[in-house]
């Protein structure tokens, strides 16, 4: 497993379009700093490698809200730190996975619930953005594999017809 402690440069790279097993292919594998404003650059990416603009909005979106709070809560603003963001495509699924060496936490389980019926001015601060996270996308799930959190994120894919 590669490491993901910060090398000489502080710049994401990337790699593209691999074979990744029987029908997968990843279409992009970065390692990201842990800066906010690296999230554009990522975002650059993600749209180059997903023609479909909603499904690329929607990916950009959640990265850059899991990415945010990776960045402030989980990092506390750590800038020599790197994640590491995976979009993998198969013909029913687009799987992204994020990789980051936070201490163990949750979104899905330990963040709190949003009230959505309170006016937004008496909401409290959190919650918000992994909601939609877990709306935008068909499964997601957080796991701590001993050396940092992973969270994996599954978008059904619509079936091509055939014209």
């Amino acid at each position: 497993m590669e490491s993901y402690k910060p090398t000489q440069t502080q710049e994401a790279r990337f790699m593209k379009s691999r074979p990744c097993g029987h029908d997968k292919q990843v279409l992009l594998d970065c390692r990201v700093p842990a800066r906010l404003e690296a999230i554009e650059t990522l975002a650059d990416a993600v749209n180059e490698v997903l023609p479909d603009r909603d499904l690329a909005f929607s990916v950009n979106l959640c990265l850059e809200e899991l990415i945010t709070n990776v960045i402030v809560h989980g990092l506390k603003g750590a800038a020599d730190r790197f994640m590491q963001v995976q979009l993998i495509i198969s013909d029913d699924w687009l799987e992204i996975l994020l990789r980051d060496d936070a201490p163990r936490f949750d979104p899905f389980m330990q963040a709190p619930e949003p009230n959505l019926d309170l006016d937004v001015n008496d909401r409290p601060i959190g919650g918000l953005g992994v909601h939609m996270v877990k709306k935008l996308m068909d499964e997601v799930h957080a796991d701590y594999d001993g050396t940092g959190n992973v969270i994996v994120l599954r978008k059904r894919l619509p079936h091509q017809t055939a014209q």
